[in-house]
């Protein structure tokens, strides 16, 4: 052990003694990263490492290397959960990578910094920053980073219990896996979905089952012994839940052969280190022999005392992990195994033998039965016959005390009327003193006590005239506010379409409109240009007053890209808009401003019986007459918020021939994320689109009462969580 100690610190010195070069910088961080891993109880050395590898790369003036040590640092200070300072190196990372010409080690950074919003249970700030890494792999078409961005969001989800949109995010990382070819990434996202089914209040155990043998089955094919070691963990423990103990059996025991050479350090490409707060990939061979020993214990392979050691071997080399589930499995497995040792013995013997066991038992059972109500009958006679012999004696000792009694009485009552007169004289007078005394002290107290009220009441009375201009200021103030929005929500109103637009453009429609606040950061728009219908349904950074103010912004916007400019190409005015807005609010130079918005643009060509859509982020919804719908997907990206240096987003766009019977739907995420029901949970986009698909064939002003009616009393009287927009229009 000593010896050991000695090489790993002469191997330490020597890294400190390196050169000032790109590679010390690069051997410290990694030194750093390993010291954390070795010991993780202990701070100093990874500290000294790293701030060595930082003072390093300042001095040879390496803006790449910095910026890496600045984020190796950001990860230590994670594992040992201090997430401000984490957060802060990371930012200081990413500042540095703005300037680098190769864009990648920028998304290593941010896929970094989401993992440690994820760890501090920051899952929103989580959630934006995988998702500016996804939209930046996606920009720079580097396809293994945009699928470890999707398999974070995806995880994030799992975490939240939220199966519909993790799923959506393991899928779409399976699509370009399977696009591209990248084997291990597509076994990771087949993974993702078993984790997904096997989790929650209500898991699908036999799906986890079907994407785990599927994760099996492909990384075997593709010769990928660690990534299929990993499967078969995760199938061993489906079926212990399962109650399958054999198949479960036969899973772990290969994955404990398949892990063992990867015990001390697992065989994985670095960019999937965002990954391993939730994958765990360092655990997994300790997590297959825990539950294989758990499994040999339980089918009497080993004895108690064997399985106490190999208990006892796996904390000293891996630590604890998983120890909840374990213990559980061990508590249910130990129980099982008694229950399973009575039916093997009652199943040796055959039916005669059997009754005849049975029969024998209960006329035990019942002799014990006889026997202790026999003993119980004995007690309670005996007790009564003792009580009598005891009644009796005490009758006599109550008699003799009684003639004692009254002799000492008549003694005791002459001393003690004599010495009563005395006492009653002395404190008499000594009470008499002691009230004078007291009066004279308490009327002096009671002088001073007034005299403190009166300054007192003079005080209070001084604060509640404070108090009172105060308050009469504050709801001057609060009048004068509530008049100033209320006046904002007329003009707001104001810049709305008026129905008559409406009834102009569309041969029928609804518009169900609810701000959450007075003021609302979700608005609507139509207009026409060059024989081309424009609507839009927009939905803002933010609600209340921030919410109107970029509505505002976006509402003058489109007058000017579509009235002014003459655009109708609805891709190409969400391209222009994007480019205004990052401008506007000097997006380019500030890279942490977010502000933009999630917008369904339509333009339609009456005479040609088409549409064409594009959506950022919001989607368009067309319902056929017998209640079929196709249902088209924005493009996964925001109007403004966050914009990448002289790179012009773009935006898909979609043809559609337009029947009479059509109905279309654009809509705001408000509806979908609202909080209500028996269980409190989310309305959800499956929900929506099975109503409007249900009341397709109804009036649309029929179908926006409906709406209204099923939305209030899914709210059932809980906060409205966003503002609301749906349009639902028939050309």
């Amino acid at each position: 052990m000593a010896s050991n100690n000695s090489t790993q610190q002469f191997s330490i010195e020597q890294g400190m003694k390196l050169e000032d070069s790109a590679n010390k910088v690069e051997v410290l961080s990694a030194m750093a990263l390993l010291e954390v891993e070795k010991n993780p109880s202990s701070q100093k050395e990874p500290f000294r490492l790293i701030n060595e590898a930082i003072r390093t790369a300042k001095k040879i003036s390496n803006n790449e290397y910095l910026a890496m040590a600045y984020n190796t640092k950001a990860i230590i200070f994670r594992e040992f959960s201090t997430f401000s300072q984490a957060v802060d190196f990371h930012k200081r990372a990413l500042k540095l990578a703005e300037k680098l010409p190769q864009q990648s080690e920028k998304i290593n950074f941010l896929l970094d910094l989401g993992a440690t919003y994820r760890v501090s249970l920051d899952f929103e700030n989580a959630k934006s920053s995988f998702e500016e890494a996804q939209l930046l792999a996606h920009e720079l078409q580097l396809p293994s980073f945009e699928i470890i961005a999707c398999l974070n969001i995806g995880f994030l989800y799992t975490s939240l219990e939220i199966q519909e949109e993790s799923l959506v995010y393991f899928e779409q990382a399976e699509q370009i896996a399977t696009e591209h070819k990248i084997k291990d990434a597509y076994i990771l996202s087949i993974i993702g979905k078993g984790i997904d089914y096997s989790l929650g209040s209500n898991p699908t155990l036999s799906k986890a089952k079907k994407y785990f043998v599927q994760a099996v089955t492909s990384s075997k094919k593709n010769g990928n012994k660690y990534f299929e070691g990993i499967s078969r963990i995760f199938l061993g423990r489906v079926y212990l839940r399962m109650n399958k103990i054999s198949d479960a059996y036969r899973q772990l025991s290969s994955s404990v052969k398949l892990l063992e050479k990867y015990k001390y350090k697992p065989v994985l490409k670095q960019e999937y280190k965002s990954l391993d707060d939730v994958m765990k990939f360092r655990n997994y061979y300790s997590q297959a022999l825990s539950y294989l020993n758990s499994v040999k214990y339980y089918r009497g392979e080993i004895s108690q005392s064997q399985y106490n050691a190999a208990v006892k071997e796996e904390l000293e080399l891996f630590g604890n992990p998983d120890q909840d589930e374990l213990e559980q499995l061990r508590d249910a497995l130990s129980e099982l195994k008694n229950h399973y040792s009575f039916l093997d013995s009652i199943n040796q013997l055959d039916e005669e033998e059997a009754v005849y066991l049975l029969k024998n038992y209960l006329d035990q059972q019942k002799k014990k039965v006889n026997t202790l109500e026999s003993d119980r009958s004995y007690l309670k006679n005996l007790l009564i016959e003792t009580e009598k012999a005891a009644k009796q004696k005490i009758q006599i000792l109550e008699q003799k005390n009684q003639l004692q009694q009254a002799l000492i009485d008549k003694q005791y009552w002459a001393a003690a009327s004599l010495l009563l007169l005395i006492v009653s004289l002395v404190v008499v007078g000594g009470l008499q003193y002691k009230n004078a005394t007291q009066r004279k002290r308490t009327n002096l107290e009671l002088e001073a006590r007034n005299e403190r009220i009166s300054e007192q009441n003079i005080e209070i009375r001084s604060t509640a005239n404070q108090l009172e201009e105060a308050l009469t200021s504050l709801q001057t103030q609060s009048k004068k506010t509530e008049e100033s929005i209320h006046a904002g929500w007329r003009i707001q109103n104001a810049m709305l379409p008026t129905e008559k637009l409406f009834s102009d453009f569309f041969s029928a429609h609804f518009v169900m409109y609810q701000p959450r606040d007075i003021v609302s950061g979700d608005f609507y728009w139509v207009g026409q240009k060059d024989q081309c219908t424009i609507i839009a349904a927009l939905d803002c950074t933010g609600h209340g007053i921030p919410g109107a103010f970029m509505s505002m912004m976006g509402n003058a916007l489109m007058n000017q890209v579509v009235n002014i400019e003459g655009l109708t190409s609805p891709s190409e005015i969400l391209a222009k808009i994007d480019k205004y807005i990052s401008q506007t609010l000097h997006q380019e130079e500030n890279v942490w401003s977010r502000e933009g918005m999630d917008v369904a643009i339509c333009s339609i060509a009456h005479d040609k019986k088409s549409l064409q859509y594009a959506g950022a982020k919001n989607p368009l919804l067309v319902v056929k007459e017998n209640g079929e719908h196709q249902f088209y997907k924005g493009t996964n990206r925001h109007v403004g918020g966050n914009r990448m240096k002289n790179k012009q987003k773009t935006y898909k766009e979609h043809n559609i021939t337009i029947e009479a019977t059509d109905t279309f739907y654009i809509y705001s995420d408000g509806i979908q994320d609202q909080f209500g029901g028996k269980e409190n949970k989310k309305y959800m986009r499956k929900q929506l689109i099975e109503d409007l698909c249900n009341w397709s064939n109804l009036p649309l002003e029929q179908q926006k009462e409906n709406m209204v009616h099923k939305f209030d009393k899914w709210k059932n009287g809980s906060k409205q969580i966003d503002d609301i927009l749906l349009i639902g229009f028939k050309c």
